[in-house]
């Protein structure tokens, strides 16, 4: 047989047709019929090419499904899905090239944000690989699939189709162990609570928290024993139904063997935990010190934590009088959105009211909130409001927004660095610096000096230290190592030469002033409402421990979206409401605020929402703390599931309307209502 195979390749040029069954073929030769239609006809080729057009093509590789490769990616967009101009294209060719070992190198994502833009590659349509990798087709189950479909699936449906998968003989023999393997970190990921993600979802789109589970759920799959992993935050992004399962899987990784630290604020997380160590008592310059440790009940018996005290005394609610909405409430309503998983969703949102946007991660909360509400509203506050009864914005995402017009403006208040270098601190991006400046320009060194207002600028000008350039640190180039950072020898610290620190105001002269921690000067300004009146805010906000002159890059994500928060708050004064004239409504929409906050920093954050609403303005909050979902005065929950089970409105109402029902966000606030 093999000998007849071989003549066969040789008089088929590579090509063999085999005809099974063979019933009735003696027949068919004898009197002379053809025999193709006597059963089925197989093709086998030796070639790799198409027997009916000729197109061929190379030997397989695993190179060649992959995007991040030159063997693999769809020539037009290089891997990236996206369409791409021909600079673009180059610029991301030059950025990934194969060293001589044949080794694939991943993109620089901060590569990616820089150069390419939303819309979808007309050549791959998304897929990211080139016609020979998506022709290649998984035949064990139905028609088969490509690698790009069963990427673009998600992590519950690789599950499902793995499932129903069946393969035979060689075939098996092959896939049994690396199939077993894709299971088992399938499953990690579903432990995680990332069963929703799709396997091709690009990284930069991914959360800080999906992130995280996503290497946690790596490490799951390594099996290995005796390490220490320290995880930040773990629970960010997660809603209260899946963060059991993460405690799950950190239990199981310590009953492997492992040792688990963890820096968290999640009451859940503290309860859970093996050994807890508080830090404290304050923060800032007044911390630094282990206030208690031991086992959670030693923690609620130590009268100095604050964090023993939130667990003692966990927040009571409403905090606020619940605003009512009804019939003459402003709304703003976004029809029939179909953005990412949306399904033709239509909601109303009751303006100058707090909105909590719920559910659970994947659920379409970002998506309604962010890339549709906030948006295409930006969109519609581009228009010239002398114009907006003629011209309508063009609205994508969603059939359109209805009551976008009482809107004056539109904020994100996200947790995006208020500054990229030293020179940037919270008091030049609240604005009450250049107040301070003229107080110092105004004393009587100054004025016999004959110094203006620019002596006192610690960026450009004769005032600011030579040596750092009014940075108040040096860097220090190291040969082989990471730069080093230390304070200026010359300012110790202070940003300004000698001469200009001569000239004082109240005893202190400038630098000493940047120095001052925001509770200090509450005191010192106490009598310059401009600038007393945003140092109160930023105090209210648990800011206090903060110096003016804190450099913004040694800010945490947290402090510096509460930082604009108290830019826009500072905006709202009281005594301009009470005086009758009207601010401009503003939409603010924030993601999370509560990321990296103490259980009691989150009672101050609801406090500074309620004040935004109370001065006429409306927030909208995506949001997993069931503290500010209770606080708030209308919840939108999104659901009920993630990926595909979600996109749609579960339940809209007050929070007690939410408990009522049987979603995931109202079952684990029920608790939190009861109190």
């Amino acid at each position: 047989l093999r000998e007849l195979l071989a003549q066969a390749l040789v008089h088929g040029k590579g090509v063999v047709h085999l005809l099974s069954p063979l019933d009735g073929l003696l027949d068919a030769m004898v009197a002379g019929r053809s025999t193709m239609h006597l059963g089925r006809v197989k093709v086998f080729s030796t070639e790799r090419a198409c027997p009916g057009c000729g197109t061929s093509y190379p030997e397989l590789d695993p190179r060649l499904f992959s995007y991040n490769s030159k063997h693999g990616w769809c020539v037009d967009c290089v891997g990236t899905g996206l369409s791409l101009t021909r600079e673009q294209r180059k610029v991301m060719d030059d950025s990934q090239q194969e060293d001589a070992q044949g080794r694939e190198r991943t993109f620089a994502e901060p590569e990616l944000s820089d150069v390419v833009d939303d819309a979808v590659c007309i050549s791959c349509h998304g897929a990211r690989l080139n016609p020979v990798a998506c022709a290649v087709r998984m035949v064990g189950s139905g028609h088969g699939k490509s690698i790009a479909e069963v990427s673009a699936l998600a992590v519950k449906d690789v599950q499902r189709w793995l499932e129903k998968l069946k393969l035979d003989g060689r075939e098996a023999t092959i896939a049994r162990d690396i199939i077993s393997e894709i299971k088992g970190r399938l499953n990690f990921m579903d432990s995680v609570g990332l069963n929703y993600l799709s396997l091709d979802r690009a990284a930069p789109t991914l959360s800080g928290g999906e992130a995280q589970r996503i290497r946690l759920a790596a490490q799951l799959g390594s099996n290995l024993q005796g390490v220490c992993y320290v995880l930040d935050e773990p629970t960010i992004g997660l809603h209260p139904r899946d963060n059991q399962l993460l405690l799950q899987t950190m239990t199981k990784l310590g009953q492997d063997g492992n040792t688990l630290v963890v820096v968290e604020h999640d009451a859940d997380t503290i309860r859970r935990a093996e050994h807890v160590i508080d830090i404290g008592p304050g923060a800032g310059m007044r911390g630094g010190k282990v206030v208690a440790q031991g086992s959670v009940q030693d923690i609620l018996a130590c009268k100095e934590s604050i964090t023993g005290r939130s667990l003692r005394q966990p927040m009571q609610h409403p905090q606020h009088v619940r605003r009512m909405v009804d019939g003459s409430t402003l709304m703003l309503t976004i029809k029939q959105a179909t953005l990412h998983n949306l399904k033709q969703v239509t909601v109303a949102l009751p303006l100058q009211r707090l909105v909590a946007i719920t559910g659970v991660s994947g659920s379409g909360k970002s998506t309604l909130a962010r890339d549709v509400l906030l948006s295409q509203m930006q969109t519609a506050m581009s228009i010239s409001p002398r114009l907006r009864d003629t011209q309508m914005p063009v609205w994508r995402g969603c059939a359109g927004i209805e009551g976008w017009g009482v809107v004056d403006r539109v904020l994100e208040v996200d947790q995006t660095p208020i500054g990229k270098t030293p020179r940037s601190c919270p008091a030049t991006y609240i604005g009450f610096w250049d107040t301070i400046r003229k107080l110092f320009a105004d004393t009587l060194e100054a004025r016999a000096r004959g110094w203006t207002v620019a002596r006192f600028s610690f960026n450009t000008g004769q005032g600011r230290c030579p040596d750092c350039e009014g940075q108040g640190i040096r860097t220090i180039e190291m040969a082989f190592l990471p730069d080093v950072k230390v304070h200026c020898d010359t300012c110790h610290g202070m940003r300004f030469n000698a001469e200009t620190l001569t000239a004082t105001w109240r005893g202190k002269h400038i630098g000493e002033v940047l120095c001052m921690e925001i509770d200090e000067a509450v005191l010192f300004f106490a009598s310059m409402p401009n600038i007393s009146h945003p140092l109160k805010l930023m105090q209210e906000m648990g800011l206090g421990y903060l110096t003016l002159g804190q450099p913004s890059p040694t800010l945490s994500g947290g402090e510096a979206q509460r930082i604009k928060l108290v830019t826009e708050l500072s905006k709202v004064r009281d005594d301009i409401t009470r005086r009758g004239n009207k601010p401009p409504h503003t939409l603010y929409v924030l993601d999370e605020p509560t990321v990296g906050l103490h259980m009691a920093d989150v009672e101050k954050l609801i406090h500074v929402l309620h004040r935004l609403v109370d001065g006429g303005h409306s927030v909208v909050v995506i949001e997993h703390d069931l503290d500010v979902i209770a606080q708030a005065d209308w919840v939108i929950d999104m659901g009920p599931e993630g990926g595909a089970g979600g996109g749609h409105v579960c339940v809209q109402g007050t929070p007690h309307d939410l408990a009522k029902q049987g979603s995931h966000t109202g079952n684990a606030l029920k608790s939190v209502l009861l109190r």
